[in-house]
């Protein structure tokens, strides 16, 4: 991991004890990894992925990936509360593009409430859901602050679509294979 950035486990994403704990450290650095590669394919100085652990908020797990600029926000740690743009619901396949002018006047933007002043700034947003094969919506990856000042274009749009689907996909894959899985305490069943 690059100096600059930052990951944020909350919970664990996979239910306490029904998998061996190098499994949940896996998927934790591939997340974490995902946030870095949604950076380098649009140029964002920000990414940060959250995943929603079935419908309790509080099971929430928040990855970050910064560049060196934001190296001053490395320590802030903020359990996701899905409010404000973070909490904004994205169709599946759909990517939202915002300005900074237009995140500060969007009618979702609150400013980041009592974190406004140690919260990492907004330069622009570019946001879509990751979502499984059924519909079933697994997180938001979200970016901000492209570099040189730019704005995001419809070429990030397009790579943090297929970005987006690709980790949707493997949350789906590994889902399933844990499925299959014998509890750990258990030998594998041999037909």
């Amino acid at each position: 991991m690059d100096p600059g950035e930052v990951g944020i486990e909350i919970t664990p994403i996979l239910a306490a004890g029904s998998h061996e704990p190098a499994f949940a450290a896996q998927l934790d650095v591939l997340l974490r990894r995902t946030c870095h590669i949604a950076r380098a394919l649009t140029g964002a100085e920000q990414a940060a992925l959250k995943l929603w652990v079935g419908e309790d908020p509080s099971q929430a797990r928040k990855y970050f990936s910064m560049s060196a600029k934001y190296a001053a926000f490395r320590d802030f740690k903020v359990d996701p509360r899905g409010t404000g743009l973070h909490g904004m619901k994205i169709p599946r396949g759909e990517v939202i593009r915002l300005s900074e002018a237009e995140v500060s006047s969007h009618p979702l933007f609150q400013g980041f409430g009592p974190f406004a002043d140690a919260h990492p700034p907004m330069r622009g947003w570019l946001a879509t859901s990751v979502c499984g094969d059924d519909g079933r919506i697994y997180g938001l990856l979200q970016l901000s602050d492209k570099s040189g000042g730019r704005d995001f274009d419809e070429s990030d749009e397009a790579n943090i679509r297929e970005l987006a689907a690709l980790i949707g996909e493997t949350l789906d894959a590994l889902r399933l294979a844990s499925a299959q899985r014998p509890p750990h305490d258990q030998p594998p069943v041999r037909g």
